[in-house]
């Protein structure tokens, strides 16, 4: 298994020196936790059968008998208008550490995918304001960046949704659409012009939005969208103090869990790993060190009007 965050954290000392990260107890707290979900990775993937790969060419043929050209068609094309203040590092500034740091990750990420059948991955953190909507658009985008793989962003907080306004979009329909109005799901897909992914965004939420997460039609969706994407980036509301995560969780193939520098506290970290599931979680990113000077978005210290717009 490549150790995510062991290569996150070379990366921020490489840029911010042997002191970059202060919150050694915590690092500790994510070491282990990983360390062990490392073993179950590899044993997974020593045991994974033979014959998965024919499955997977069945898969394939299904669907290209469906027409999967022509849902692709009925996607809309959206150009994204980021705001000046938006943390889409990878698009905006492209040859920064954050960015760098941001490739290291896909390309980490990438390589596990060649060992395991890996597509839906789960974005999710702690406690709100740890950054995990940003950390989800700009992986996303990342793993985009070749244009060998198709890539879904999919907006799976339905209680405080942020995507769309990252990209300078609003008021388009999505899941809620889908589960409520009965909308064909390719018509809640876009296509964002010059980033290389796909949005499934939220949709119009609204008090019951979060009630659809255990609906019978979610898993259906989630294996339609498995079929059509090679990679599908969840991001999912913070595990405390909501059961929306697990509902994911479960759908999801592997789990990144973000945690921020100055923000998320041990008790809460601690509390929020025992409600994942560790065979799942195959890393974590650490957001905001402060003793970098490359990145105001992957090292430094947000303004409160920041934190507001990056609010889960």
């Amino acid at each position: 298994m490549s150790n995510i965050f062991d290569a996150l954290q070379k990366s921020v000392a490489e840029y911010a020196g042997s002191d970059a990260l202060r919150n050694a107890e915590a690092i500790e707290l994510l070491r282990n936790a990983e360390s062990r979900a490392a073993t179950t990775w590899d044993s997974r993937a020593k045991a994974r059968p033979s014959a998965e790969g024919s499955q997977g060419a069945a898969v394939v043929a299904a669907v290209s008998v469906m027409g999967t050209a022509d849902v692709f068609d009925e996607m809309r094309l959206l150009n994204v208008s980021p705001p000046k203040d938006n943390r889409l590092v990878t698009l905006t500034q492209a040859e920064s550490s954050a960015a760098e740091a941001f490739r290291l990750l896909s390309v980490r990420l990438r390589h596990l995918q060649r060992e395991l059948a890996i597509k839906k991955l789960l974005i999710t953190s702690t406690i709100p304001q740890e950054g995990k909507s940003v950390v989800s658009a700009n992986l996303a985008c990342t793993l985009a960046l070749k244009g060998e793989q198709k890539v879904l962003l999919l907006e799976g907080d339905l209680r405080r949704p942020t995507l769309m306004r990252s990209f300078g979009l609003s008021g388009n329909p999505g899941l809620c659409e889908c589960f409520q109005d009965g909308r064909p799901l390719g018509t809640c897909i876009y296509q964002l012009k010059d980033t290389g992914i796909w949005i499934l965004p939220a949709g119009q939420v609204t008090n019951s939005a979060p009630n659809l997460l255990q609906s019978e039609w979610l898993s259906p969706i989630m294996d339609r969208l498995n079929v059509w994407f090679d990679w599908i980036i969840i991001d999912s509301p913070p595990v405390l103090p909501l059961a929306d995560t697990s509902v994911w969780a479960r759908l999801a193939d592997g789990i990144i869990l973000v945690t921020r520098q100055g923000v998320t506290e041990k008790r809460d970290l601690r509390t929020g790993l025992e409600g994942l599931d560790r065979q799942k979680l195959i890393g974590a990113v650490l957001n905001c060190s402060r003793n970098a000077t490359h990145s105001d978005y992957y090292y430094g210290s947000p303004t409160p009007a920041e934190r507001d717009s990056e609010r889960d």
